[in-house]
């Protein structure tokens, strides 16, 4: 289910392309053209307009759906037949374009408010696959067989262990006799209290402790609490809900001493995720298809409506043909960036072929596992750091 502001700001700008008088009228007209709606979405949405919270957003997407109805590289004009709305599913195949709303078997969607994220994939799809085969989550089968799909241990497998280490040290510390604290966090938080085995600290989400005593969470079960001792001793080692309770618990911070750790790590990380993007490239990646896909542009046109924090978005995206006749690459770098966690940037400069102008075009990669520290995978969150309506390629709508 989406949120309810995605589901205000994607049907909002939808119903603004009907023609209709206002938002209201939309909204209780339940018409037939927005054919993927159920009578529980209309519900949904007559109550998320009725209760006033997303008034602005009700209004600014109805203002970018009546200006795609009147663009003249949009529908001149004339009242669509058929608007649907892709909702939380997912295409059944590969997607260049993260499409919202399909209008008349013809129009391609995109509603982007507020948000410069590009795409979110696992590292190796990005650094060493470049994006082939679309903005799946996929990677080459022989870099992430390895080390299990962890980035982390695969780029950088001595300062990913010995940071593991301090936090399991830590957390075992905090425990190892009786009236001793929870683990110290460099965040300024503290860390819950867990029930312990031995001496030894129990993680959330991994046994009955957690939820036979008249406390909701993850775990419901009846299995005996996993404690320090049953993680194993090697970070490429631990199982999906080891990953996850992990994450539970660093929740509000590194254990002391662990902080700095990390700190190499993700430098190191930015490093050679950097190496081996620049060598994927190298042998036989092509730098002007990189900065396509890096931008979502592909052989199908589509349109972006939404808002930045600035001004309104409603531009068409050309594909890649189109880019070719007017633009051409003239370089293209990558390297790595402070920010806290593994962060990679990337910048290209673009010629006109028209006015001869060079322009920059940038953005960069953050990193991450997907769950919080240790939880999850890593997962590789691509974004667009120069605004969307000065991109080569990013045509405001007329």
């Amino acid at each position: 289910m989406p949120s309810d502001r995605t589901t205000v700001t994607e049907l909002g700008t939808g119903l603004g392309m009907l023609g209709l008088a206002d938002v209201d009228t939309a909204v209780r007209s339940r018409t037939p053209v927005m054919h993927s709606l159920s009578p529980e979405m209309w519900d949904r949405l007559d109550g998320l307009r009725r209760g006033g919270a997303y008034d602005a957003e009700f209004h600014a997407a109805w203002a970018n759906g009546q200006a795609f109805l009147a663009a003249r590289d949009g529908l001149r004009g004339r009242l669509p037949v058929l608007v649907e709305w892709k909702g939380t599913g997912r295409a059944p195949g590969d997607e260049v374009a993260p499409i919202d709303l399909r209008v008349d078997h013809v129009y391609l969607v995109s509603c982007k408010y507020l948000s410069n994220i590009l795409f979110n994939v696992s590292p190796a799809h990005l650094f060493d696959s470049l994006l082939t085969a679309g903005q799946g989550r996929g990677g080459r089968a022989g870099r992430e067989v390895l080390a299990g799909g962890d980035w982390f241990a695969d780029v950088a497998p001595q300062r990913y262990q010995a940071l593991y280490e301090a936090v399991r040290e830590a957390m075992g510390r905090s425990r190892a006799e009786p009236g001793c604290g929870p683990v110290k966090t460099t965040s300024g938080g503290r860390t819950p209290q867990h029930q312990s085995v031995r001496g030894a600290v129990t993680l959330p989400g991994l046994g009955a402790a957690e939820g036979t005593a008249g406390r909701s969470g993850p775990s419901q079960g009846h299995a005996t609490p996993v404690t320090m001792g049953d993680l194993p001793l090697r970070a490429v080692d631990l199982t999906a809900s080891q990953r996850d309770a992990l994450g539970q618990r660093l929740r509000s911070g590194w254990p002391e001493g662990a902080k700095d750790l990390y700190d190499a790590l993700s430098d190191e990380v930015a490093r050679q995720s950097v190496q081996r993007w620049e060598a994927a490239l190298a042998g036989g990646g092509n730098a002007e298809a990189m900065l396509w896909r890096l931008l979502r542009i592909g052989s199908a046109p589509y349109f972006v409506l939404g808002s930045s924090a600035a001004r309104s978005l409603r531009l068409r995206i050309a594909t890649s043909w189109d880019w070719r006749q007017q633009f051409r690459l003239v370089s293209m770098t990558f390297e790595p960036q402070a920010g806290g966690q593994p962060r990679v940037g990337w910048q290209a400069e673009v010629r006109d072929r028209v006015t001869h102008e060079v322009s920059e075009v940038a953005g960069h990669i953050e990193v991450r596992w997907s769950h919080g520290r240790f939880g999850g995978l890593p997962e590789a969150k691509g974004y667009l750091d120069t605004p969307h309506h000065l991109v080569p390629g990013y045509f405001t709508l007329r």
